[in-house]
């Protein structure tokens, strides 16, 4: 009978990261009060929801996407799973920055996309899922 090699379970899974890259010549304005993005909004416009339970990171996820997107785009923040779950019915996209462990991301992704099928979601973290 002869044997089939397999990869060791131990060797590094390929991961791949999202990288947002800025379109030259896009700038926008820091406000001096980092809580009142989540408040600015254009009547009628969704806003982009950035998830994640760190401050900072959200912060420079928003900086970013606000560079990548068409210039007025808002944004909101969620600082913990359920935020994310309560407004994601009013956002347009919805941007997991990072923080949460592994097992509440994979949960969000899942349970924001089982409710609300024509939402998109993103998550910034790499999948570390072993192969089983």
């Amino acid at each position: 009978m002869a044997s089939i090699a397999l990869p060791a379970l131990t060797d590094p899974l390929p991961t791949s990261t999202l990288r947002l890259v800025p379109r030259p010549g896009r700038v926008r304005a820091r406000t001096a009060d980092g809580d009142a993005r989540g408040s600015q909004r254009s009547s009628g416009e969704r806003p982009v929801l950035v998830a994640g339970s760190d401050a900072q990171r959200r912060a420079a996820v928003i900086d970013e996407l606000a560079e990548t997107l068409p210039q007025g785009t808002s944004f909101q923040e969620a600082a913990a799973p359920w935020e994310v779950l309560a407004h994601a019915r009013e956002s347009r996209l919805v941007v997991i920055a990072g923080g949460f462990d592994e097992l509440q991301r994979e949960a969000l992704l899942h349970t924001v996309a089982n409710r609300h099928p024509g939402l998109p979601v993103v998550s910034l973290e790499p999948a570390n899922t072993p192969v089983g």
